[in-house]
């Protein structure tokens, strides 16, 4: 087809006219376009033209254990940091968080690898290199982000982004009731 399809954070990509873009590790910039994102699960796709780049391969959440070790990447205070890499492990694989803005609750994973703003979007990876989920919320009850992060798994991930690049929105059943006395 001609591109490659870039997973973040629906919160990083979901502002109106914000131009998107996309930068290699070799500083090689492409223009994106948005494909879609879904606020409730926090996904976001967007796509670049080029077919230069390798997939990431994906691991499977529902096998995780906790204690097991994990690494975060991304751009932690943005350009300047890019690609850190930092290290833990995983606290709970089913953790029930929410965002604030959708108040959709689902079931991260919650790890210790240190994350800060700019993470947001940004690999979990195993042991293997295989991504597990993306970055996305930090607790920190101190405001100094070294407290926990939580990843949306690759379980939840993968029908998202299978929806958006399908269809541009996420598909869901809904349920049409209306109750009388």
């Amino acid at each position: 087809s001609g591109y490659s399809y870039v997973v973040t954070c629906a919160h990083i990509v979901d502002t109106a006219n914000t131009t998107l873009k996309i930068q290699l590790e070799d500083g090689t910039q492409y223009n994106a376009t948005l494909v879609g994102y879904d606020n409730r699960t926090d996904i976001g796709v967007i796509q670049i033209k080029t077919t230069k780049l390798e997939a990431a391969e994906f691991g499977d959440s529902t096998v995780l254990k906790v204690g097991e070790p994990v690494y975060a990447i991304g751009n932690p205070g943005g350009t300047a940091f890019y690609g850190s890499v930092t290290s833990g492990i995983i606290s709970a694989i089913d953790r029930p968080t929410s965002s604030n803005e959708s108040g959709y609750t689902m079931e991260c994973i919650q790890h210790d690898a240190a994350i800060n703003p700019g993470n947001s979007g940004g690999a979990l990876v195993n042991t293997r290199g295989e991504l597990i989920g993306i970055n996305a919320m930090i607790y920190s009850q101190t405001g100094s982000y070294s407290g926990y992060g939580f990843a949306i798994p690759t379980t939840i991930m993968r029908k998202v982004v299978d929806d958006l690049k399908e269809f541009g929105t996420v598909q869901r059943a809904m349920l049409g009731v209306i109750g009388k006395d």
